[in-house]
């Protein structure tokens, strides 16, 4: 009888979701979910049985010689693997969920924050603290704006898909300008993208963490936006210059920025940014995953269904990082 894969399950995946997991294996693999607060002594004697894992496992746990053979990640961002200081093992795979995922609801986060802003939200939220009724001033109204959406993958396209019912004109930035990319008015590749700063209204974004893109939005090119201009980040933190953010806001500068992911994360307790009014700041949660949105959590689960098809057939996977 051929051994069934085991598959290590480090996340907080439904029971509808491990019945999908079931139904796709048939008898080909079992499976085991773990406790996500459990310790490493204990994750550890698990990946030490584990053929596949679904999940993000520290990555000193997956030392060189792991009996692990595939990595199914439930993140879209890869750092933790690519980018730090442990190399991930060489005879393991590594897939995401980049590209599917998340897009769906961090593009409500993007456009909540910006209507937020816009209508200045915030504000009447600190003066309502204070009982206090007066009016704030003018709103900005999104109808004809002209949108700047760092990345036009999956975030940033449904970014600008909701952009489009207020009749803005959306402008991506991306690697190649000549693929077909639906909702945008105009593609311009990063080299391209600070001749834009200027006019845009609206700046996001959705773009990963590589050396081209780090410190991209320096102070030179934060004081070239549009004074006017409402700012989010919901792509890698180290996108923005913080330092240089806060310094910029503090001088009046952009009508307001709405920060998911910052640089350092967490944010310092002590950063001047914590004190800024018209900077928003949430602690990296507009992807909403596990208990946080279902529909999320449902398109994770479909992406681990199809990949484990395929790594069950010996199909090639899709998704893959390494």
């Amino acid at each position: 009888m051929t051994q069934r894969v085991r598959v290590l399950i480090t996340v907080p995946f439904k029971e509808r979701h491990l019945a999908r997991f079931r139904e796709v294996a048939g008898d080909a693999a079992e499976f085991v979910q773990v406790d996500v607060a459990a310790d490493s002594d204990e994750m550890r004697q698990q990946l030490a049985q584990a053929e596949v894992v679904f999940g993000e496992p520290a990555p000193s746990l997956l030392a060189e010689g792991t009996p692990v053979r595939w990595v199914q990640m439930t993140w879209a961002g890869t750092d933790l693997y690519t980018r730090g200081d442990i190399p991930f093992p060489r005879n393991t795979r590594l897939t995401n969920v980049a590209g599917t995922a998340y897009g769906h609801i961090i593009s409500q986060y993007i456009l909540a924050q910006v209507l937020s802003i816009a209508q200045n939200l915030p504000a009447y939220l600190r003066q309502q603290d204070k009982r206090l009724w007066q009016g704030i001033g003018p709103v900005m109204s999104l109808e004809g704006a002209r949108v700047l959406i760092f990345g036009s993958g999956d975030i940033g396209t449904k970014t600008a898909q909701r952009f489009q019912g207020f009749e803005t004109h959306c402008i991506g930035v991306c690697r190649d300008t000549t693929k077909t990319r639906p909702f945008f008015e105009e593609l311009v590749t990063l080299e391209e993208a600070e001749s834009q700063l200027q006019d845009a209204d609206v700046v996001v974004n959705c773009l990963p963490n590589t050396p081209q893109t780090a410190g991209y939005l320096d102070e030179r090119r934060l004081r070239m936006i549009k004074p006017t201009a409402i700012l989010v980040n919901v792509g890698r933190g180290n996108f923005i210059d913080c330092e240089a953010l806060a310094r910029v806001l503090a001088d009046g500068h952009l009508r307001g920025a709405a920060l998911d992911v910052t640089d350092p994360e967490p944010l310092p307790t002590d950063h001047p940014l914590w004190g800024e009014s018209r900077c928003v700041i949430t602690p990296h949660q507009s992807g909403g995953a596990f208990n946080k949105c279902d529909g999320t959590e449902d398109r994770i689960c479909e992406v681990c269904c199809e990949n484990l098809k395929r790594y069950l057939s010996g199909s090639p996977l899709t998704h893959v990082v390494l």
